[in-house]
């Protein structure tokens, strides 16, 4: 039976095999836009070992570490059991050629779409899609096949840079020699939005949308999140909340780089500790929605180099689930960084729990994804991206 998962940016799934076709596409290419397909095998720090570690239409076969690019089809051949240990993550990617001088972005596109099969039988394994309308980079990291205790794994990422393939394959390590990729695009590949990060504030609008924090003088020190809401009792779905409002907790789980995993949450006293294990902190519980200072969660970025990923999210812990209403927004802080807001501003009022963002260590810097999708609870949640904790009903 073919059981395949629809992924959103930032969710991942185990792979049942490690044999595997995975087909990189996107929307209908206008005329004279031309777009190609890439594949980079990454070591522990992001970077390939060698120019013969990047796949593209150059140089489409890696036999040695079972990977081909079928460039007519935009398919990649992967028999991961071939990979050395060397290679602990391989990035697909989709670059327009010439995209900056001809003034193309994948908003032309509409859409970038992997869809992962199994190699023997054919049976659909995972799919990602992208919505690209308001993406204005003319390079995307559109997933990645990574290792996680000695098994495979497929991510969504769906990230945007600014410049062509050159600038990205120089960022991956690739030394690019001339007539290799489109020479024109030379500017060095930032975050997937315009804004420089020397503002104020970033806002991260579109669901999937990330940008990477650069690496400032200090590293990042404190890593704040935090949560405000409205509480105010409105009439939802018949029915008029209590008095009290709406009691909505931020929360987090989190994964270190060796594995270990675990949670942050008032529910069932784990408010965790900022300078010992896990070097996540929940500042308080504010039952009313009425604190000026909302919920923080503080996370240690001294620490960050042993972080994996960080998915943050919050959930209704009394009131009836009115999403529309809470007006929630988690504004994510660090040192000497712009601040990052995430609102929840799409809906589903039949679900408890909200995955905000995901936070990911990338090269030990910062990469924030807007994320915005429901669940009805824990176990949900934890299955969609993949965590592994197991729940039992807690109360506070």
């Amino acid at each position: 039976m073919n059981n395949r998962l629809d992924l959103v940016a930032g969710q991942n799934c185990p792979l049942s095999t490690t044999t595997l076709h995975v087909s990189v596409s996107h929307g209908v290419s206008p005329p004279g836009l031309t777009v190609d397909v890439s594949a980079f095998l990454l070591d522990a720090a992001g970077k390939v070992a060698g120019d013969e570690d990047f796949i593209f239409f150059n140089q489409p076969i890696r036999a040695d570490q079972g990977v081909e690019l079928d460039i007519a089809q935009s398919r990649f051949t992967f028999h991961l059991d071939r990979c050395t240990p060397r290679v602990q993550k391989i990035a697909l990617t989709l670059t327009i050629s010439d995209g900056l001088s001809k003034g193309q972005s994948f908003s032309l596109l509409k859409t970038a779409t992997v869809l992962v099969k199994d190699f023997l039988t054919g049976f659909e394994l995972a799919c990602f899609s992208l919505n690209t309308a308001a993406n204005k980079e003319t390079a995307l990291i559109v997933a990645e096949l990574y290792r996680h205790q000695d098994k495979w794994k497929f991510r969504a990422v769906g990230q945007g840079f600014i410049g062509g393939l050159q600038p990205l394959a120089e960022f991956y390590g690739v030394d690019v020699g001339e007539g290799e990729a489109d020479g024109t695009d030379n500017q060095p590949p930032i975050a997937p939005t315009a804004t420089k990060t020397n503002l104020n504030k970033v806002t991260l609008e579109k669901k999937g949308q990330s940008i990477s924090l650069e690496k400032q003088p200090g590293g990042l020190g404190e890593i704040s999140v935090n949560l405000n809401w409205n509480a105010t009792p409105v009439k939802s779905l018949g029915f008029l909340r209590s008095s009290t409002g709406i009691d909505l907790d931020l929360a987090c789980l989190w994964e270190l780089n060796d594995g270990t995993i675990g949670g942050v949450q008032a529910l069932g006293g784990h408010f965790g500790s900022l300078h010992q294990f896990p070097f996540i902190e929940l500042d308080q519980d504010d039952r009313s929605g009425q604190s000026v200072g909302g919920e923080t969660l503080r996370i240690n970025g001294d620490r960050w180099q042993e972080f994996r990923r960080i998915l943050v999210f919050t959930f209704i812990y009394e009131g009836v689930p009115n999403w529309s209403h809470v007006d929630a927004v988690i504004t994510i802080k660090s040192n000497n960084q712009p601040a990052i807001e995430v609102r929840l501003d799409s809906h589903r009022n039949d679900q408890f729990m909200c995955a905000i963002a995901m936070l990911e260590n990338i090269n030990n810097q910062l990469r924030i994804t807007k994320l915005v999708d429901y669940f009805a609870g824990h176990q949900q949640l934890d299955q969609a991206y993949g965590w592994g904790l197991n729940y039992v009903k807690g109360s506070k």
